[in-house]
């Protein structure tokens, strides 16, 4: 079979089999590329219930204060590319933080233009209470996988997102700049 019928039969958004490819492997790298896509999906589904709940966190909001607790402090910018988050929504939702007492601004004491955020003791509380939920979830549904396994998956998904990352790369270089 040749390399394109290969990757029509593989289906959309595949890419052939390049030098040193196994054509044996084809079944399992799709299985993967499936349970990837099925990730994302899951993924899609909780962000699109990402609503504010009274007393409780929306997942978006959970991400910025899981990126808070690892770095302490940064700017609203640094804040929104280090937890994914769409930078101008970032304003609003450290609004709705401060407003509850889960975070904290400041200005920089050597440069009074930068406005760092941070979490307040009331915000570690909870995100020590939330993540220690997910953390729970986690164990509860890996349990029956070893250190090695989840390490190579890791690994796996991290190359997932390189393969990704290349794409858009490639798409941004060819895209005309008047329709960036």
């Amino acid at each position: 079979m040749s390399a394109g019928a290969e990757q029509t039969r593989a289906g959309a958004g595949s890419v052939s089999a390049g030098a040193g490819t196994d054509a044996n492997r084809r079944p399992t790298i799709e299985n993967l590329r499936r349970a990837v896509g099925h990730a994302f999906g899951a993924e899609r589904r909780l962000r699109s219930r990402d609503h504010s709940r009274a007393g409780e966190l929306t997942n978006a909001q959970l991400r910025a204060l899981a990126t808070l607790g690892a770095g302490q402090e940064m700017t609203a910018g640094q804040l929104a590319r280090s937890a994914d988050l769409n930078p101008a929504s970032i304003t609003a939702m450290l609004d709705q933080l401060e407003a509850a007492d889960i975070v904290q601004r400041h200005r920089g004491t050597d440069d009074r233009r930068i406005c760092n955020v941070s979490l307040t003791p009331q915000g570690w509380q909870l995100l020590e209470r939330n993540l220690a939920r997910w953390h729970s979830l986690w164990d509860e549904h890996l349990t029956g996988f070893s250190d090695r396994d989840l390490e190579a998956a890791a690994r796996v998904i991290n190359q997932i997102a390189e393969i990704y990352d290349t794409v858009c790369t490639h798409l941004d270089a060819v895209q005309p700049k008047e329709k960036r």
